[in-house]
């Protein structure tokens, strides 16, 4: 297996370390960025590569995973589609300190950092992040391309929308829903 990440600024270094904790450094073949050439040639010893055209040329030719590691849920969810419209296959990078119930499902393409828990029956979408310390409760859905921060909790049956941004230590309570593309605030509440 050998694994891209796409964005190498501060989500795509969150996200190669995810990989090295998970034992895959080795597995990482760069970074591609639309912002290569103002970039150092490398992070954290991991060559930054080329642009995203570049990127899916070579998947035309041969075959990675990818992690699309840009913080905006928008620019992240189009980049993924264009890559996953030539066949391109996504990778779920979760830290070995995070826990991930095998009742849940958690879409291709997220990155969970260390602490993060997904409890049982819950669902996480596609291209989503879940930062250290939050938490997505038993029965809770959270939509493609969501943005859990660190120590954010989404409570059991909740529904959380694609796109969704939860600022860090905020809360979605029990069956409460948040409309996609929603902002909470750090530590704001979303009452049912």
């Amino acid at each position: 297996m050998r694994v891209v990440i796409v964005g190498a600024g501060g989500y795509g270094r969150l996200a190669l370390d995810v990989l090295i904790a998970g034992g895959l450094e080795s597995k990482v073949l760069g970074f591609y960025d639309d912002s290569h050439a103002i970039l150092p040639p490398k992070v954290r010893g991991v060559p930054i590569l080329g642009d995203v055209a570049m990127l899916k040329s070579m998947l035309s030719i041969e075959g990675a995973h990818v992690v699309v590691a840009i913080t905006d849920a928008g620019t992240r969810l189009k980049v993924a589609n264009s890559i996953r419209a030539l066949g391109g296959s996504f990778f779920c990078a979760s830290h070995p300190l995070s826990y991930v119930s095998e009742a849940a499902v958690v879409g291709d393409g997220s990155v969970l950092a260390a602490g993060a828990v997904v409890h049982p029956d819950a669902a996480v979408g596609s291209h989503s992040f879940i930062g250290p310390g939050a938490v997505i409760d038993r029965d809770a859905e959270v939509g493609a391309g969501a943005w859990i921060s660190a120590g954010a909790v989404v409570g059991s049956g909740a529904r959380v929308g694609a796109k969704v941004v939860l600022g860090i230590n905020s809360s979605v309570e029990r069956k409460a829903t948040v409309p996609s593309e929603a902002v909470i605030e750090a530590n704001g509440s979303v009452k049912r």
